[in-house]
């Protein structure tokens, strides 16, 4: 990737008082500390804020920590472009080199163990704003705060992808002339990438996002049974439920014939028909119509219900309307 952000440096310093005084402006209270004497040593940190991003170049050529306390609203993105680090205070201690990064989730202590000729990427993400993005993508708002899994393989799609379209972003960030520069295409691009790395970064909701479907527990089918039995004004859908219960469409439907030998549209299907059933067989035909009632259960199109119901009860719905009018009606 070379030395991104070449028109923005930030600070270029012997001191490494002031490294850790650029570097916290940018992550949140941090100390570094040269692992030897730094005498001649020129560190560099390289940075531009955006609308949604805080990005940052960071070299030093001599082995040195970095102990960061990363902020319970942000996200810190690591990005080694050369040399090599032990990341520890996470769940795991991983290795970041080349095609190796990692995620620091919020209210993380992280501690950088930079090798010497160590230089890295830092993408600082608001922790709200990352949020916001999938809570669109899923429809409706996260009942759990965001967290990934801290180890990044850029070796592999589709996280290659994603650093590669970070790479080109970075890019077009030096070009002054760049359509960056118009807020509307810059906020598009942003948005592309966030969406992009929820895609390609395992989390808390990647289930729901690429519908893999994973095998549910019988207490998630037996919660979709009372939903769907109990709930019966929401009219729900399978994608609906899918949403409710913090599962994917494939994993439901996978956990619906695991438990039940049917799928939850059948399920669904015959609920809503057994409804229209009872109120067509309690209705007064001067008062509701068959379309009324196939309407009010979820049924829009006549000719299809009526196959159906035809084929449940053995008879047309609206012979089951007409059911109740007697001799003497």
């Amino acid at each position: 990737m070379g030395r991104p952000l070449g028109n923005y440096p930030l600070l270029v310093s012997e001191d490494p008082d002031e490294m850790e005084a650029g570097l916290a402006g940018l992550v949140g209270d941090c100390r570094f500390r040269p692992h030897s004497p730094p005498e001649g040593t020129t560190g560099r940190v390289h940075a531009r804020r955006t609308k949604n991003f805080t990005v940052a170049y960071v070299e030093y050529p001599i082995a040195a920590g970095l102990r960061v306390e990363c902020p319970r609203r942000r996200f810190l993105i690591a990005i080694p472009v050369t040399g090599r680090a032990t990341v520890g205070g996470v769940r795991r201690k991983p290795h970041i080199r080349e095609r190796w990064g990692c995620v620091i989730n919020p209210g993380t202590t992280m501690e950088f163990c930079w090798t010497q000729e160590f230089a890295q990427l830092l993408v600082v993400v608001d922790r709200g704003v990352l949020e916001t993005r999938l809570s669109a993508m899923l429809g409706r708002a996260l009942p759990q705060p965001l967290r990934f899994e801290e180890v990044l393989n850029f070796a592999r799609q589709p996280a290659k992808g994603w650093h590669d379209a970070l790479s080109a972003y970075l890019g077009s960030l030096d070009d002054t002339d760049s359509a960056l520069e118009i807020d509307v295409v810059a906020d598009s691009v942003e948005q592309g990438l966030m969406t992009t790395f929820l895609a390609s970064q395992k989390h808390n909701y990647w289930d729901v996002v690429t519908g893999e479907a994973k095998l549910v527990s019988s207490r998630t089918i037996r919660e979709a049974i009372r939903l769907i039995d109990e709930q019966e004004h929401r009219n729900h859908s399978v994608p609906s439920l899918a949403r409710e219960l913090g599962v994917s469409v494939r994993a439901l439907e996978k956990g619906f014939r695991r438990h039940l030998a049917t799928t939850p549209n059948a399920y669904l299907r015959d609920v809503r028909l057994q409804r229209a059933h009872a109120d067509l067989s309690s209705a007064e035909p001067d008062v509701v119509t068959v379309a009324q009632v196939a309407q009010r259960h979820g049924f829009f199109h006549f000719g299809r219900f009526a196959a159906t119901y035809r084929d449940r009860f053995g008879e047309a719905p609206s012979h089951t309307l007409r059911r109740l009018i007697g001799p003497f009606h």
